[in-house]
């Protein structure tokens, strides 16, 4: 497969393009629990018959109203060759949960599609679990269609084994007014892909993205987020924030791109990395792409080490170094829990950063 293409291409020897992946995968069935007033229903994939490598392609697509992920065309394309089910959900007022837990040996591919009807407020949550060790292949596909008027909370978990290659895709549909917010924690995994895409099509639709990553280890972490703005008035927020230690690698490719006629619109990326050693690697790419006059872009990075001063402040208190680099490094996704409205999602994030569900 070639995913996480970039919107709009730079020099190809930085590699950033896009990435190669090799990832056989199963059909998996899902097991979940529907609040009140859900339903759902199972279906054949569609496929695509976009050009993965094609970002004219992709861009007709969306101008065609279809949901392009994140990852791409070639991931729908194997959600169809593999015959995986697609769970199509229509949302209803709720909580939704959707726990994943892979074994080892696991090679498996899920996708869900959830319509969220006109006016409809809606949480999902979706879980991404494996114990340590544990050597696993796995994707996942999320799809969404935002009614007008609606609004649908999307929060990810991922704490996946340092063996563990995970493939997670995000596509979504906004009709007018329609709000996405995402939030998402990775706290460990091998290998992850992750790529996210908004088809903003809709008249002051909008899009808010929070996500906090920990990469250690000799782990790779690398992401696709691309607002595609079409609708007047439309507003995307993304939010990213992340620690790397040891010999991790991360690229971040993140994109706003206001097409014409997307007047009024506005639109904000901001990206904090904290590199926690000399030998981490770290590539980001914050992109505005502009076809329309009366809009407003900020884009921006933050990069470095920890300042000498907070060091030297937080030693004066107590502390070893070696404690102040682990609070720092479990900040980033403490802070992110106080966007997730549910306890026991919470607590197992904490239980997997200090070894208990309350704060240290």
């Amino acid at each position: 497969m070639y995913i996480d293409l970039l919107p709009c291409i730079t020099w190809k020897w930085l590699k950033m393009n896009g990435t190669e992946v090799d990832m056989p995968l199963n059909a998996s069935a899902l097991s979940f629990a529907l609040p009140a007033g859900w339903k759902a229903d199972e279906t054949a994939a569609p496929g695509s018959s976009i050009d993965a490598r094609s970002n004219a392609a992709i861009e007709k697509a969306l101008f065609s109203d279809e949901i392009v992920s994140g990852t791409g065309p070639d991931f729908d394309r194997l959600i169809k060759d593999t015959n995986t089910p697609v769970y199509k959900l229509t949302a209803a007022e709720g909580t939704l949960v959707i726990e994943n837990r892979y074994k080892d040996g696991d090679a498996v591919l899920s996708a869900v599609e959830i319509n969220v009807p006109d006016g409809v407020s809606a949480t999902v949550i979706e879980k991404f679990y494996s114990d340590e060790g544990i050597s696993a292949k796995a994707g996942f596909q999320t799809k969404v269609h935002i009614g007008k008027g609606a609004s649908l909370k999307l929060i990810q978990v991922q704490h996946l084994s340092d063996k563990a290659d995970f493939i997670n895709d995000i596509g979504t549909f906004h009709e007018e007014k329609g709000s996405f917010e995402l939030v998402e924690a990775i706290v460990s995994g091998g290998r992850t892909y992750f790529g996210s895409r908004s088809n903003m099509a809709g008249r002051e639709s909008s899009l808010k993205l929070d996500m906090a990553y920990i990469v250690k280890g000799r782990e790779r972490l690398e992401s696709n987020v691309a607002a595609f703005q079409r609708g007047k008035g439309t507003d995307s927020r993304i939010d990213i924030k992340g620690v790397l230690k040891d010999e991790a690698y991360k690229l971040t490719k993140a994109t706003i791109d206001f097409k014409t006629g997307s007047a009024g619109s506005v639109g904000s990326e901001t990206e904090d990395v904290l590199m926690m050693s000399d030998n981490v690697v770290n590539q980001s790419v914050p992109l505005i792409l502009c076809t329309e006059e009366d809009v407003e872009g900020v884009h921006g990075a933050t990069l470095g080490k920890p300042a000498a001063e907070v060091l030297t402040y937080m030693k004066s208190r107590g502390l070893d170094e070696a404690s102040v680099y682990e609070m720092m490094e479990k900040a980033r996704i403490e802070a992110l829990c106080s966007l997730i409205d549910d306890e026991g999602t919470v607590s197992e994030i904490r239980t997997f950063l200090h070894g208990t569900s309350e704060e240290e």
